[in-house]
């Protein structure tokens, strides 16, 4: 056994703490169910609105960028 237990199955704490906000799960989903998507945070923006009107009406494509980029650092998006 290792000496840190049995850790099969356990998230990397970059990537627990990068799926802790609803915005990253919202870009996650819409890359999840069309990995061809077009990445840029003003697309995203508008695919979130357009799914979701109350929840990600508030956000701005600067924040998205930013949630991206988090996602992008945790290995869960591609970069470039």
């Amino acid at each position: 056994m290792s000496p840190h237990g049995d850790r099969r199955g356990r998230v990397e704490p970059d990537k627990t703490q990068a799926l802790s906000h609803p915005v990253r799960l919202g870009i996650l989903g819409l890359f999840t169910s069309d990995p061809g998507r077009s990445l840029a945070a003003e697309d995203l923006l508008a695919a979130l609105v357009e799914e979701d009107p109350a929840t990600f009406g508030k956000y701005d494509a600067g924040q998205i960028f930013y949630h991206r980029a988090r996602l992008q650092k945790a290995h869960l998006l591609p970069t470039g």
